[in-house]
């Protein structure tokens, strides 16, 4: 029986191994990376609203040491803490989008109930824009976060009716995110099409940015609620799974016009970027001068100041 159980498994490891190289092979033609490009159908065009208020503009990860810079280039949020020193620190000009959300399934910034109290007391700020709830929630994985949120962009409606609500998605389930499930008032979308290595390559998936919004669409997220958020990073000098470069000035000039033609005149655009993260961001748009990086903020400025 061991020499029939032997003949028998020759043949199924010889398999096997063709599978492996014939992977292997797919791997490095594909770069190493394993990453495959859009290749559905594109999404349709946006229209833009009759009287489209002017957008904001906002570059994450920021401390107040940048702020002057920011403003240089036409940015007029920015994002800090929810204590009042840090609020009162954003000059004038300038408004606040108070970080207090959690990354995915983790923890919260604030509990709720600290996030009452802060709601509370900076509910009448004049240079408060809004909240930041959540980052890339993943109600696949915790389907309780969809009602957390919820529970918290009602205290918000509730207690600061002039302030928004926001939340940032990614490629996960939508549908139990929606506004109309959660009452946000805005929702981010952050296809990041520079994807596949932490070297520059000659094309990013600009088509990721369509599938995005299809699945937006599909979901029932409105146009007119979603923010744009635009790939001012790579992931050369980061620690994380360095699967993104920073666009080179022609790619980045790609990105923004699809959002332009998918998203015109949104009521809020994101930089992310501005701010080294170790594990997911470096280099950033705080890097992209000029020099040895590509000079993403001329480019942005220009967008941002028009």
């Amino acid at each position: 029986m061991r020499a029939l159980d032997m003949r028998a498994k020759i043949p199924a490891a010889v398999a096997a191994v063709a599978l492996l190289v014939a992977g292997l092979l797919f791997y490095v033609m594909r770069g190493g990376s394993g990453y495959e490009p859009y290749t559905g159908p594109p999404a349709s065009p946006g229209t833009p609203a009759a009287e489209p208020a002017r957008t904001l503009n906002i570059a994450l990860n920021t401390e107040p040491s940048d702020y002057p810079r920011l403003r240089e280039l036409g940015y007029d949020l920015v994002d800090v803490k929810p204590d009042a020193a840090s609020v009162d620190g954003v000059p004038d000009g300038m408004r606040a989008m108070l970080w207090v959300g959690n990354f995915t399934c983790g923890d919260f910034e604030l509990s709720y109930e600290a996030l009452t109290e802060a709601v509370r007391r900076l509910a009448r700020h004049p240079k408060v824009y809004g909240w930041y709830l959540s980052d890339e929630p993943n109600p696949r994985e915790c389907p309780r976060i969809a009602g957390e949120i919820r529970r918290r962009a009602d205290l918000i409606e509730r207690e600061a009716p002039g302030q928004i609500s926001f939340i940032s998605l990614t490629d996960w389930p939508m549908k139990p995110v929606t506004p109309d499930k959660v009452n946000v008032d805005l929702v981010g979308l952050d296809p990041y099409p520079c994807k596949g290595s932490a070297r520059v390559r000659s094309r990013c998936d600009i088509g990721a940015i369509d599938r995005m919004i299809r699945m937006a669409d599909d979901a029932g997220i409105p146009r007119r609620v979603v923010v744009p958020v635009f790939q001012t990073f790579g992931q050369g000098c980061s620690k994380g799974d360095r699967q993104y470069w920073l666009p080179t000035e022609t790619q980045l000039r790609q990105i923004l016009h699809r959002w332009d033609r998918l998203v015109p005149r949104p009521p809020m655009d994101i930089a992310y970027s501005w701010g080294h993260q170790e594990q997911w961001a470096c280099p950033t748009l705080a890097d992209a001068s000029g020099g040895s990086h590509p000079d993403l903020q001329s480019i942005m400025k220009a967008r941002n100041t028009r």
